[in-house]
């Protein structure tokens, strides 16, 4: 097998090219766009899941999708995005006898909300910024529903400042979504998309905005170590490779365990099926992969509970040992044991 490491520099010109318990149901609204005439244009359903974590409360909130067209450059097809280093024959087969997509796979965007009974914290915050794609930026219509004000959220944390994780601040004005929330994000994290490192990548239209919001929240950011604890009952869990200071979170609460993915892993086939693919969005292919192996291996020997950030809504499952890799089990009732 060919193996194409994807590099910054075609990381760049690609990009560039491109974009010149008691578990309770879920529950969705609609949002409905009107023309002038008043015809109705689009709708977009928002919707969350809630559940008990110990003492805990999880709300799992659909911030919206968007297809990997979006964000991959023409000259690759969706699905050689995820699969960098095999060849087209077997990525082709193995998608068709896996009955996936194959031309336009989408990713689900799910901010989440930890209710520990003295904090609210929110995990990521979804797609709300220009540039966006049309189909995302539900978060705060289903906080809206929810009676949750922005003004509510203590903390916000950042697995990542990728543009669909980070929609922290309004882009002309800078003032903060969340006008009370201190922003915890990795030294690493910070250091890599204010220092020299990441100016090549800042050419990409879509990521050109990160520095801006980061500076607007400077006065409130908390910046901790990958390991570090968030809070009681929450700590980060240091997964480079997507991005230098990428991390999970991990929430343990009565005796049970739940792991926030971030990008770490992003899809329920090919990242527990062939942990070894690379992304062509993950900035270090090599390392997101061996991180990737190492976080399926400690959720399937801890029997920790994933929440995947762009799973199939609400995103919450186990990872199974399976022929020399991993295969996805969505929790259904197995939520409730």
């Amino acid at each position: 097998m060919e193996n194409l490491k994807m590099d910054r520099r075609r990381f760049i010109r690609l990009n560039t090219a491109a974009m010149a318990g008691a578990a309770i149901a879920p529950a969705a609204i609609a949002e409905t766009k009107h023309s002038e005439n008043g015809a109705r244009t689009h709708e977009r359903p928002t919707g969350f899941f809630r559940f008990p974590l110990g003492d805990f409360e999880i709300t799992v909130v659909n911030d919206g999708f968007f297809h990997l067209s979006d964000i991959t450059p023409p000259e690759l097809s969706p699905t050689e995005s995820l699969s960098m280093n095999t060849s087209e024959e077997i990525r082709k087969e193995y998608f068709q006898s896996n009955l996936l997509d194959c031309d336009d796979p989408r990713l689900i965007i799910s901010p989440v909300i930890i209710e520990t009974g003295n904090q609210r914290i929110l995990v990521d915050c979804g797609w709300p910024v220009p540039g966006s794609p049309d189909s995302t930026g539900r978060l705060g219509s289903c906080m809206d529903m929810l009676g949750i004000p922005r003004e509510s959220i203590d903390t916000v944390v950042l697995t990542h400042a990728h543009p669909d994780h980070a929609g922290l601040a309004d882009l002309e004005t800078g003032e903060p979504v969340y006008p009370n929330a201190e922003v915890v994000i990795t030294d690493m994290e910070l250091g890599f998309w204010t220092g020299d490192s990441a100016v090549p990548l800042l050419e990409i239209p879509l990521l050109a905005w990160i520095p801006d919001v980061l500076d607007a929240l400077s006065d409130r950011l908390r910046v901790i170590r990958p390991g570090d604890e968030i809070a009681s009952g929450i700590r980060s869990i240091s997964t480079p490779g997507h991005t230098p200071g990428h991390i999970c979170v991990g929430i343990e609460a009565g005796g049970k365990q739940l792991l926030l993915t971030g990008d770490a892993i992003v899809n329920i086939h090919t990242s527990f099926e062939r942990p070894h693919w690379q992304n062509f969005f993950d900035i270090d292919g090599e390392q997101a992969a061996l991180t990737r192996r190492n976080l399926l291996e400690m959720a399937a020997t801890d029997d920790m509970m994933i929440l995947g950030y762009h799973f199939p809504f609400p995103g919450l499952g186990y990872a199974l040992r399976y022929d020399g890799a991993y295969r996805w089990h969505p929790a259904g009732t197995t939520l409730m044991s």
